[in-house]
């Protein structure tokens, strides 16, 4: 990718941040706080969703047979975790059913950014903003969870 693309992709991706911090400032903030909150998790799930349709674009671009196999199934890891993680917090009548949804989130996040260094080590200006964002989202996960 030229640097320009990167440069992009940098903007675009602290672009799509956004929303989750003005949520998290919202739920900080008391303004409509439960709606905030709740705004919070969609948006870490659809986050999630979008990080696995970006492997399952390079797997299905760059990935021989042999190893598209495991790399399609990897990339249906963070969308699925993370609507199984909305749906047990929907289901599961527990106290804190929030801290729980937002504590796991913001540890597949974790998860799904370790993956990509392992499998995306050729590409180090990507990691450097996946860091970034990964820090800032699981950050903002952990802000939620003491406020709430």
């Amino acid at each position: 990718m030229s640097p320009m693309s990167q440069h992009q992709a940098h903007r675009l991706g602290l672009l799509g941040l956004v929303p989750i911090v003005v949520f998290a400032v919202l739920a900080l903030l008391d303004i409509c706080s439960q709606l905030a909150i709740e705004l919070t998790i969609v948006y870490s799930a659809m986050l999630l969703s979008f990080l696995g349709g970006i492997h399952w674009g390079l797997c299905m671009r760059t990935r021989t047979d042999d190893d598209q196999q495991r790399q399609l199934k990897w990339a249906l890891v963070p969308i699925i975790a993370g609507l199984l993680i909305i749906l047990s917090g929907r289901i599961v009548s527990m106290a804190y059913p929030t801290i729980l949804v937002l504590s796991l989130l913001a540890l597949l996040h974790l998860f799904w950014f370790n993956y990509e260094r392992r499998n995306l080590a050729s590409e180090a200006w990507y990691l450097d903003m996946r860091a970034r964002q990964t820090f800032t989202i699981v950050a903002l996960h952990v802000v939620v969870i003491i406020i709430h």
